[in-house]
C-alpha cells in the first residue's frame, strides 16, 4: 500500500481528461481491448468537468503523477449513483489506489444523498472484480450488462 502522503486522491479538473485517457487506454489494451473515445469511453473527454459526476484522480503526493481514475454521478433510478471509468495504472495496483478511488467515489455518492451505488465491469477485469467484491459489492442480473461480457455489481452504501 502507498504510504499517506505518497497517495492523495483529490477532485478531477477538466485538465485531467487526458490523463484519464491515458489510463484507460493502457489498462484496456493490457487485455487487448480498444479505447473507444467515440462509444464506450465517449465520457471520458468531459471527465472532471460534469457539474452532476464526482470525478477523482488518485496521484503520487510526491511527483502529481496520475495513478488512477473514477467518476461516480447519477444512474437514473432514485437513489442509486453509477460508478464508471475506475482504473489503476499497472505499476500503481495492489497498492491500495483503487480502494481509495472507491472510498471517494462512496462519500461523493453519500454526500448527494444516495444509498446505493452500482458499476458495469467486464469478467475479464478479475482483480477488479476481486476489489469490488471485497469492498462490498454485489453482482446482480441487470439491463445495465449492455454487452457480452458485461458484469453488474451494487452495493448499499
Amino acid at each position: 500500500m502507498l504510504a499517506g502522503a505518497a497517495l492523495r486522491v483529490r477532485r478531477a479538473t477538466e485538465h485531467d481528461a487526458r490523463a484519464a485517457a491515458t489510463i484507460i487506454a493502457e489498462a484496456l489494451a493490457e487485455y487487448a481491448l480498444p479505447f473507444e473515445p467515440e462509444g464506450r469511453d465517449a465520457d471520458v473527454a468531459t471527465f472532471g468537468d460534469k457539474p452532476e459526476h464526482d470525478d477523482f484522480v488518485a496521484e503520487d503526493g510526491a511527483s502529481g503523477r496520475a495513478l488512477g481514475v473514477a467518476s461516480v454521478g447519477p444512474q437514473g433510478d432514485e437513489g442509486v449513483a453509477w460508478i464508471s471509468k475506475v482504473f489503476v495504472a499497472k505499476e500503481a495496483r495492489r497498492r491500495g489506489v483503487g480502494r481509495a478511488l472507491l472510498e471517494a467515489a462512496h462519500a461523493a455518492a453519500r454526500s448527494r444523498g444516495f444509498r446505493e451505488v452500482g458499476l458495469r465491469t467486464r469478467v475479464i477485469f478479475r482483480e477488479a472484480i476481486a476489489l469490488y467484491e471485497s469492498a462490498g459489492y454485489v453482482r446482480r442480473e441487470d439491463p445495465a450488462a449492455i454487452a457480452p461480457g458485461d458484469v453488474v455489481y451494487y452495493r448499499r452504501l
